[in-house]
């Protein structure tokens, strides 16, 4: 009876959840690599030749805002083993809902040459990070990722409680071959088995990056590192134009935080007169930029220094999770493997839906125009890298806002399809049923 319930669950959730999974693995494999794609792409915006002395970062700023009247300064990304240059992202003073915008200009860091701009949203890598993370859904796209991570969570449990006794009496690695069905449940099982612990983590991590939000409210959780300036020393417009020496103020982080690699420099724009410098510190596994310095605007003294490695459990644990989801903490051998394991989950869910129609082939068949499942696997997956390669050229030319406004209202325009044909069936077979009751014998 346990075992059937199990089945239930498992099977309930691989059947509605699994085209979403099938959709995150391989956006997921693609987002892995989403630095490193870049810089293919735009090789002139993210490759310099190193030289002896920099220019100044102040002066480059400074220029560059010059230029940008309509646009503040939002923050500085500095370079790392993908970036060269500098990269200066502005935001737009006057926003446009359907055109956002995060104005990104690249600086060769030792000449103060600028090598180019582009709006971040319009870029593949951006692309890349959303189309798995969100799904290119505006409203609720990242909570669907999250209930999608915990229906893998709850379909890994079960499916291991289910076929844990398989691999008791069968030989590792042992694929029958007698039918279709037999030979994809055995991989399903052995996959599913190889992969447990990548999945469990993948899942659980996920499940949290996705619901976060709803997650934190309801334990009344703030991010570990936040640091906040009760009395504002500045009006919003004071701490947005004023005048820093960014200069001098990676040459204190430098020597106030020796550990930690500058990654990002952002300023705050709300009144709280402060610097925030983002980093690294070498051998952490931890979420990047998890560690952080800020300084006073006016003196450039330390406000906070927060290296992650000195914080307790719940620290820890809340900067590992995106860390963990996108192997961003052992270099690219780590990334190629989770590439592989994030097919897996695919491929899980894949051979269940084909499980799942071998074993109603039958009663499949006794129903009119239903499809074969070859070219039903086919439509299926044509139409899914249809859709990605749309979403991809709307996105590169349009931005997020036109694509997304797409995506959202077909995904629930599907829904609301689906629903309504749910209850014509269900209608319709009541009818029947009630007519059928009603004509004599």
């Amino acid at each position: 009876m346990k075992n059937k319930l199990l089945w239930k669950i498992h099977n309930w959730i691989g059947l509605y959840s699994g085209v979403v999974i099938v959709f995150l693995s391989i956006t997921g494999a693609a987002a892995l690599f989403r630095p490193e794609i870049d810089r293919v792409l735009n090789p002139e915006l993210t490759k310099v030749v190193p030289q002896e002395k920099k220019a100044s970062l102040t002066k480059v700023v400074e220029a560059i805002l010059s230029e940008h009247p309509d646009k503040y300064l939002f923050e500085i990304e500095l370079p790392k083993p993908y970036l060269d240059t500098w990269n200066i992202r502005l935001m737009p003073k006057e926003k446009k809902e359907l055109f956002p915008m995060i104005w990104e200009v690249f600086v060769n860091p030792y000449t103060g040459e600028i090598l180019g701009e582009r709006n971040y949203f319009e870029s593949f890598s951006y692309f890349l990070r959303n189309i798995h993370v969100r799904l290119y859904e505006a409203a609720y796209g990242r909570q669907i990722v999250g209930l999608a991570g915990l229906a893998l969570l709850i379909s890994t449990i079960t499916g291991f409680l289910i076929y844990g006794q398989f691999m008791k009496k069968r030989s590792f690695g042992e694929v029958r071959k007698k039918n279709l069905r037999i030979q994809q449940a055995d991989l399903h099982k052995y996959i599913g088995i190889a992969a447990l612990f990548f999945n469990l983590m993948i899942s659980i991590t996920g499940a949290w990056l996705g619901l976060q939000v709803y997650l934190m409210d309801a334990f009344d959780m703030n991010i570990p590192s936040q640091y906040v300036r009760e009395n504002k020393p500045l009006s919003k417009e004071q701490d947005t134009a004023f005048a820093l020496d960014f200069d001098k103020a990676y040459s204190i982080s430098k020597s106030a935080f020796p550990e930690m690699t500058p990654w990002i420099i952002r300023p705050t724009t709300n009144g709280e007169g402060l610097i925030h410098i983002y980093g690294d510190i070498s051998g952490q596994t931890y979420e990047r930029r998890s560690n952080k310095l800020v300084l006073d605007k006016f003196s450039y003294a330390t406000q906070q220094k927060y290296n992650i490695s000195d914080q307790g459990f719940g620290a820890k644990l809340y900067y590992v999770q995106e860390a963990f989801h996108f192997g961003d903490f052992a270099g690219l051998p780590l990334k190629v493997l989770y590439c592989i394991l994030a097919f897996s989950s695919g491929f899980l869910s894949l051979s269940g839906f084909i499980i799942y129609l071998e074993r109603i082939k039958k009663k499949r068949e006794k129903k009119e125009n239903q499809t074969p499942l070859k070219p039903l696997l086919v439509k299926w997956t044509v139409g899914m890298l249809a859709f990605i390669v749309i979403i991809a050229v709307l996105s590169t030319n349009f931005g997020i806002g036109v694509p997304s406004l797409l995506v959202t209202i077909s995904i629930y325009g599907f829904l609301l399809f689906m629903i309504l044909k749910g209850l014509y069936k269900l209608v319709r077979k009541k009818n029947m049923s009630s007519q059928a009751q009603k004509t004599p014998v």
